[in-house]
Order: structure tokens, then C-alpha cells, then sequence
């Protein structure tokens, strides 16, 4: 049965859109990409899941700003393989991989210069569970798609469902259910309403409950997320490993041109 993981996507913008394009979950080429944060979401995240992303207290009414299934799990390193425009610092790769010594992470990574996570990079990837980047599935229709302001307001019926969510803080579960929760503060355990996460095995009800409320596929494709910007030159700044770096070896790195 899929899984399904709501949390409050504290990056969006009045307009329900990200401030970035490195900022998660990322939009690129009719896919969601889901990177760094949200540690206790990750490590239990797996194809199939779904994920729903809702706007933050401060940008009134509160909606579900992105639904997304998830297709793949992968690590930082084939990620940063397989997709050179999601990489630092324009996108949302934050690491990229080496062959060093010592203990995880900074045996298998470096921080891109620039890029997200300058400071807490290695407590992002603190265990080789965390070391997961999420390939969301390119479906018809609403579906693994950004819906910004067009996504569904919560009420009183989404947050009926809420409710029976179970709530999970940092480190563990805080709650069976989410029964402190209200429209305003979805998302709620007592009097903390960060660091927060909602999971589910009824995803599917959830989903319902978006495909009544969501409106013609014009209105939808007239969202707009922040595209990747290169660098003032035209260098974007993109950081090639060197396999061949080892212990007793400079780390060679190489920009490439957009």
C-alpha cells in the first residue's frame, strides 16, 4: 500500500511558487525533484509514495501547493550523474561525489561551492539513510505537477483527513493523530507547529480529495516556477568530480559552460 508524507513547504512565495529554483521540491523539464531536507521524511520514502507539499502559515489560505508520486529513490551521487542542470548552486544538488577517506559523508562528498546547505551539508547526509534524492513520476493530468495557487484550499473536509494523519517530529513519532490540527495550522502537535511531518496508509483518499478540487489543466499550465538562471558570464558554475582523487591526491575540479 503507498505511503503517503504531507509537510509544510516553507519556501513558497506569495504566489504559491518557489522563491528558486534550487529550492525543493524543484520543477524542472515536467518533473518534481526532491533533494536535500525534511530528514526524517527520507530515509522512510520510497517509490510509490506520494508526497504533498502544503503552503506555510504566512501566505494565507492554506493550500496543497504540489502532489507528486515518487518514481525513484537514488543518491546524491547518480544524481548528480544523471542530471548536470540539477546541480549547485543554481539547483537543488548540494553534494557532489569523491573518493576521499575518513567517515560518511565526507568520504563519499563534497559541498558545492555556492550551493544550499553551505554550513549543515554533512548533518543533511549524517547517515548513508539520509543519502536519498527522489525522481517524481511524470504523470498525465494534475498529478506530480506543481499547482501553486490552483492547488486545493484546505477545509474542513481535507482537514478531517489531516486529523487522522499520524504526526512525526525530528526524531520520531510525536502522535497517532494530528487531532490538534485546524485549518489555519494543518499541521499541529500541541503548541509546536514546526519540524513537522503527517504520514498516512491512505494516500489514495487524500488524492481523492484534490481531484474534486482541482481546476481545468489551462488554468494549471498557467503556473509559473522559477527557471534555472546561469551564472553573470554565462558559466554556470557546474563542479566535475574526479574519480581518480584519492586520499593523497588534490581533488581536481572543472567548471563547465552552459
Amino acid at each position: 500500500m503507498a505511503r503517503g508524507f504531507i509537510y509544510v513547504v516553507t519556501t513558497v512565495t506569495r504566489d504559491y511558487v518557489q522563491e528558486r529554483f534550487s529550492q525543493v521540491p524543484t520543477k524542472w523539464e515536467g518533473r518534481l525533484y526532491f533533494g536535500p531536507c525534511k530528514k526524517p521524511m527520507r530515509p522512510k520514502m520510497l517509490p510509490g509514495d506520494w508526497v504533498f507539499g502544503l503552503s506555510h502559515s504566512k501566505v494565507p489560505p492554506r493550500r496543497i501547493v504540489f502532489v507528486a508520486e515518487l518514481e525513484e529513490r537514488i543518491t546524491f551521487a547518480e544524481a548528480y550523474d544523471r542530471f548536470p542542470d540539477l546541480r549547485g548552486p543554481e539547483g537543488p544538488i548540494h553534494v557532489r561525489p569523491v573518493d576521499g577517506t575518513g567517515r560518511f559523508p565526507e568520504c563519499s562528498y563534497q559541498h558545492i561551492p555556492g550551493a544550499s546547505h553551505a554550513n549543515d551539508w554533512k548533518a543533511d547526509l549524517a547517515s548513508q539513510r539520509l543519502d536519498a534524492f527522489f525522481v517524481c513520476s511524470n504523470r498525465a493530468g494534475w498529478r506530480g505537477r506543481w499547482l501553486g495557487k490552483y492547488g486545493p484550499e484546505i477545509d474542513d473536509e481535507i482537514l478531517r483527513f489531516l486529523k487522522k494523519c499520524s504526526v512525526h517530529g525530528q526524531a520520531s513519532l510525536l502522535s497517532a493523530q494530528n487531532s490538534d490540527a485546524t485549518v489555519e495550522r494543518p499541521i499541529r502537535h500541541g503548541g509546536l507547529y514546526t519540524g513537522l511531518h503527517l504520514e498516512t496508509d491512505h494516500a489514495e483518499s487524500l488524492l481523492a480529495l484534490c481531484a474534486s478540487r482541482i481546476p481545468g489543466m489551462t488554468l494549471l499550465d498557467s503556473v509559473v516556477t522559477p527557471p534555472r538562471r546561469s551564472r553573470a558570464g554565462g558559466d554556470c558554475g557546474v563542479l566535475e568530480r574526479a574519480r581518480e582523487s584519492g586520499p593523497n591526491k588534490p581533488i581536481r575540479v572543472t567548471k563547465h559552460k552552459c
